[in-house]
């Protein structure tokens, strides 16, 4: 039994927006802000005996639970408003914060929930939770509103006029005794951890967090029907549905790599936010969440659940007290994927069309009527998405010229002449990311001419998956048309019939390289299972022996994300190419763990010249300074991926300046693939320029307890 009270506040969204445009600089003053305005308010609840049970955005939840815990919540609650227009007076570099808070209050019993696996999650919901949602709802902002079970328990003159089915609180100050903050048991570090999602742990316990503005997709999930079910089954029966959710959930965004932020309260129900990007980005941030999310509704969970996805500006970072803070995400990115849930259908799943877009996975979708959402002067454009289709193949629309690779094109030229002419070989370019290894691969495809070109791409979610790369390429190649199991097995069956038939008493290995269930037959299942990879593997290599007629091109992209399977049947097959007219060519980033096939072609990067020549005929029709050319050269660094979002961003703005938050949004997947520690040595060695002597940076280490060494060790 107790009192809640949830505090919202109105006004950061704009602040953080207005504070995005000065970068790293104002994300740190918009934490000082949010720490100053939060601290007060804390201050204000803990010393009423109030406990902080959700905090996250711009919103507190907060219990009370002493004697006089009624009293106690209504004054933190009127305390807590003075305090916020108090911390709002003070200026900062864009102005006065115009910040308002709107508060509902509700007392009742109050139901707790721990649930979930890879972390245990305190949710709290139920029939008092959904009134105190509904409270602050009916308020405005600078208003206070208290259902009828509070007015009922303070004195008459507490409260003024009704509104909705609240009370206006009209009491400007109220006398009650403070008992001051709860201290609770410390408990150990590792018992913490259980409660901490995973995707924050590595971040949180690095203790080097930082408050960044990044590039982030959100996605809100909401889940409804607990106060129904409460009332048929009981507590236990809705912490059997609750668990089920948030373990789904869990596995499904752990497995993507996508980070459970946090739940929160809401009428009859209640919500799960999840984002990728934060607090470190990785590749295809928007399809991953988008996989995450759709999977989770295809596992039909018991309690009805909608979700909401978008993709864009966000702040990040610790926010709170020395006593206690949250790691968390605010902006107007996060309010739309919000708004966006709040308008999809049970069942359904909503997304921006960037995020659509930007992920690698294709979905089929549904263009929705545009809509109105609050905070929005404009109808907002939204598609309803469901099942996977396929793998969006890279984009080479607006490419940049081709330059500085003419030794590598060379090469691809004589090798194409002699496998036309019987030859056959293997070739494996390799570079950092964004070198322009799939650029090379697409030339070559230019060269290739009328030779048979098949090509494989690796995909990060497929690196744990067997054959999960090899599986779609080869059922197109083999024309085996998407079905039943049984149906796919039997159009299998008769290629394999009649291209190789000594191959059929093996075709089950075939049809597990292209994912299809079929029975072992008598002579596969004789097969040792540590053998089965390399028999797989010799049998697609003689039954594409069969199926290739003339020069052929086996062109697999992005081979460091092949999983061990996939990676067997490129072996083989580059063994295989050696007495036939076929080059196997593979692309493969330095740093993987793919083992290079053939001649390896090392790409590296671009000349200056290169660079310079592409830059000035990129931005031909609207010419940019010399001064502004060197930047974008020596911004660049050769790198052909960052030279062309540099390009881009200057096509898309007109002008050459402000562009490391382009540059920003592209490197952020490298940057934050680094351990915490050598994440924060490099920002600070980046200020020293490309190079440097090691003892100034020993020196500008020292204050911060960091060392180079013990940040740049490997394993």
């Amino acid at each position: 039994d107790g009192s809640l009270v949830f505090v919202d506040i109105s006004g950061f969204t704009n602040l953080s927006e207005k504070l995005a445009r000065r970068g790293r600089i104002g994300a740190e003053e918009l934490t000082s802000v949010l720490n100053r305005v939060f601290g007060s308010m804390l201050d204000v609840a803990y010393s009423c005996g109030g406990s902080l049970l959700k905090f996250g955005g711009d919103a507190l939840l907060l219990m009370f639970d002493s004697p006089e815990h009624v009293i106690s919540a209504v004054g933190a609650a009127v305390e807590m408003r003075t305090a916020l227009r108090e911390s709002a007076k003070i200026p900062t570099s864009v102005g006065k914060i115009p910040l308002r808070m709107s508060v509902g209050v509700h007392t009742g019993p109050i139901d707790f929930f721990l649930v979930g696996d890879s972390h245990r999650e305190l949710i709290i919901t139920g029939p008092t939770a959904s009134v105190t949602t509904e409270m602050e709802g009916t308020a405005d902002a600078g208003e206070i509103v208290v259902s009828s079970a509070i007015k009922e328990a303070v004195p008459a003159d507490f409260t003024g006029e009704a509104k909705g089915n609240g009370w206006i609180l009209r009491k400007r100050s109220v006398a009650f005794w403070k008992c001051g903050p709860v201290v609770r048991d410390p408990i150990s570090d590792d018992e913490m951890e259980r409660f901490v999602p995973r995707g924050l742990r590595a971040n949180l316990r690095s203790g080097l967090r930082e408050s960044e503005h990044r590039i982030a997709t959100v996605g809100f999930l909401k889940y409804k029907g607990i106060d129904a079910m409460m009332e048929s089954g009981g507590p236990s029966y809705v912490a059997e549905a609750l668990d089920e959710l948030v373990q789904v959930v869990q596995r499904e965004a752990d497995a993507e790599g996508v980070t459970f932020l946090a739940t929160d309260i809401d009428a009859d129900g209640g919500k799960i936010i999840l984002v990728a990007g934060v607090p470190g980005a990785k590749e295809d941030d928007e399809g991953r969440l988008l996989r995450t999310a759709r999977r989770i509704l295809d596992a039909r969970p018991q309690l009805a659940i909608r979700l909401g996805v978008n993709r864009g500006h966000v702040f990040s970072g610790d926010v709170g007290t020395a006593v206690r803070s949250t790691y968390t995400i605010m902006g107007d990115t996060v309010n739309l994927a919000a708004r966006l849930m709040a308008a999809a259908d049970p069942g359904s799943l909503y997304a921006s069309p960037v995020v659509i877009d930007r992920s690698t996975t294709m979905f089929r979708t549904e263009a929705l009527e545009p809509f109105y959402v609050k905070g929005k002067e404009k109808p907002v454009q939204a598609f309803e998405l469901f099942e996977e289709t396929g793998t969006r193949p890279p984009d080479f629309t607006n490419e940049l010229p081709f330059m500085g690779r003419e030794t590598q094109i060379g090469v691809l030229r004589e090798a194409m002449v002699a496998v036309k002419g019987g030859a056959g070989l293997s070739i494996t370019i390799t570079g950092d990311t964004g070198i322009g290894k799939t650029r090379l691969l697409q030339e070559l495809h230019s060269l290739a001419g009328d030779a048979l070109w098949v090509e494989v791409r690796g995909e990060p979610q497929g690196k744990d998956n067997t054959y999960f790369a090899l599986s779609d390429p080869l059922r197109r190649l083999l024309g085996i048309a998407p079905g039943s199991h049984a149906e796919m097995a039997a159009a299998l069956e008769d290629t394999v019939l009649s291209k190789a038939p000594r191959l059929s008493p093996f075709t089950p290995l075939l049809a597990h390289a292209v994912q299809i269930d079929m029975e072992d037959t008598p002579e596969s299942a004789d097969i040792a299972p540590r053998f089965r990879p390399d028999r797989t593997a010799d049998a697609l290599a003689e039954l594409l022996e069969e199926i290739f007629d003339g020069p052929t091109v086996l062109a697999f992209d992005d081979a460091h994300w092949l999983d061990e399977g996939s990676s067997s049947v490129v072996r083989k097959l580059s063994e295989a190419a050696r007495g036939r007219p076929w080059m196997l060519v593979a692309t493969a980033r330095t740093e993987g763990d793919f083992e290079t096939v053939g001649t390896e072609m090392p790409l590296t990067p671009l000349e200056r010249d290169d660079s310079r020549v592409i830059v000035v005929e990129s931005t031909r029709s609207a010419p940019i300074r010399p001064a502004e050319v060197d930047d974008v050269v020596t911004r660049a660094g050769g790198n052909p991926l960052f030279l062309s979002e540099i390009i881009k961003a200057i096509r898309e703005t007109g002008q050459a300046s402000d562009l490391p938050d382009s540059l920003d949004s592209v490197v952020s997947s490298q940057i934050d693939q680094l351990p915490p520690l050598t994440k924060q040595v490099m920002r600070y060695s980046a200020v020293l320029g490309l190079s440097f002597r090691r003892d100034v940076l020993d020196e500008l280490l020292a204050p911060e307890g960091l060392e180079l060494d013990e940040a740049t060790r490997r394993d």
